[in-house]
């Protein structure tokens, strides 16, 4: 008969234990940061936001080193801007530097965004203590859009409630399918909160159809405004102007600036009212 023996071969080496518990413990490790690292981007709809901080010298510096001939200092600057993987070898098409102040004082925040290959990113970054810092990253992969991408990307929009609304919007789609996402945020405790998003434009042409569905949204002085329609497919319809008096169907939204919890609510049913072009 057989005896039980430990060190036979039925039981796992005693150096075995250690090595076994490494290379678990650096599986783990690994999962760990590539989890961290795709969790630093939120998706709201089509736009992305990465709410990372990163330190910059100036906004005018950084804008520099953005056009720089030499590209370890092109890389450095667009890894400060959240875009160096995309752009590393060609740099940039069109960056573009504003100042805006979006709430929380009348210290401005500065806005750097930067253009190529139907990508856009724009980083926000506030003053700090004898620099800047960035605060937040928004993308769009806005290969649906004709128009330049920086353009209509982010901008500051002046509210009825006083605290200012840096408002992004970023587009996809795909076969017979176009959309575009807005989505609102303010600045508290030096971070870019989340206040209000929605689908802006939508516009959908089944295969095998020779109409277009088309939805319209906006948002101004707490009212969230929906317009639906059908055109022919042939039509090209302006977004912005006359084309959209032809929406039939017309409904409002009255939200409330709820200061508790720093966001638009919700504080009406949808009911049908005037049109009232967007501006």
């Amino acid at each position: 008969m057989e005896e039980n023996n430990p060190s036979s071969n039925q039981w796992p080496a005693l150096w075995e234990f250690p090595t076994r518990f490494a290379i678990l413990l650096l599986t783990w490790s690994c999962m760990v940061a590539s989890a961290q690292q795709q969790s630093s981007w939120e998706q709201i709809d089509d736009l992305r936001v990465n709410h990372t901080h990163a330190a910059w010298t100036s906004p005018e510096s950084l804008v520099g080193d953005l056009r720089s001939q030499d590209k370890a200092v092109r890389l450095k600057a667009l890894r400060l801007v959240g875009a160096e993987e995309l752009f590393a070898d060609v740099g940039p098409d069109e960056i573009e530097l504003r100042y805006a102040s979006p709430g929380e004082g009348r210290a401005k925040q500065a806005i750097v965004m930067v253009e190529a290959m139907s990508y856009a990113y724009a980083a926000v970054a506030v003053p700090s203590v004898n620099a800047w810092e960035r605060i937040a990253v928004f993308e769009c992969w806005c290969k649906y859009e004709d128009s330049t991408l920086l353009d209509d990307f982010v901008r500051v929009e002046y509210t009825h409630h006083g605290i200012p609304d840096l408002v992004s919007r970023a587009s996809g789609g795909g076969t017979g399918l176009y959309e575009q996402t807005e989505a609102r945020f303010t600045l508290k405790g030096g971070e870019l909160r989340k206040t209000l998003s929605f689908i802006s434009r939508r516009r959908a042409c089944p295969v095998g159809t020779d109409t277009c569905l088309y939805e319209h949204r906006w948002f101004r002085s707490g009212q969230l405004v929906e317009a639906k329609a059908a055109f022919e497919r042939e039509v090209n319809v302006d977004w912005d102007l006359a084309d959209a008096r032809n929406f039939k169907s017309i409904t409002c939204t009255t939200y409330k600036w709820d200061a508790a919890s720093f966001a638009y609510i919700r504080s009406g049913a949808a009911h049908p009212c005037n049109y009232e072009p967007p501006k």
